[in-house]
């Protein structure tokens, strides 16, 4: 599922106001195609907003194939979306009320829009649990426990 109600104008207004963030572009992309709010400044933990629900969006973004190489194998690295456990765990309160999403964005290599996915905030909490094991170290004191989930685990 692309985002077949944002028209290319738009797209293209979106893709300029983004810059070179893919992260601002696919929030961009979701608020306008949910009809939200692109409020990435009012907190940590959520991107958009439902301004009369009060519905908090998540958005994720990765590229199909990420700049780089794994360091053991010197293979390509494909993407994946970081996950924060503490973020998580703020949507995961919101969604006590029904007003909470994530949605993971999927960009081909040259950053354009190719899926995206709406979850729940309990599903990527079990998700994370039941296939990964749980949160690990991040090496980023400030910014707590992550989870670094395959593009094939989301969609």
């Amino acid at each position: 599922m692309t985002f077949p109600d944002v028209t290319r104008r738009e797209m293209r207004r979106i893709d300029e106001r983004a810059g070179d963030e893919n992260g601002e572009f696919a929030e961009r992309l979701v608020a306008a195609h949910y009809g939200i709010t692109h409020a990435n400044d009012r907190a940590d933990w959520y991107d958009c907003v439902h301004e009369e629900r009060g519905t908090k969006y998540e958005v994720k973004a990765t590229q199909v194939r990420i700049d780089g190489l794994d360091p053991d194998s010197r293979v390509e690295v494909g993407g994946r979306f970081r996950l924060w456990e503490g973020q998580t765990r703020s949507l995961l309160n919101s969604d006590a009320q029904n007003t909470a999403w994530f949605v993971f964005v999927l960009l081909d290599e040259n950053g354009s829009p190719v899926d995206h996915r709406r979850m729940r905030p309990s599903t990527v909490w079990s998700l994370v649990r039941d296939e990964f094991g749980g949160w690990d170290e991040s090496g980023h004191r400030e910014m707590g426990r992550q989870q670094k989930v395959p593009i094939e685990a989301v969609f």
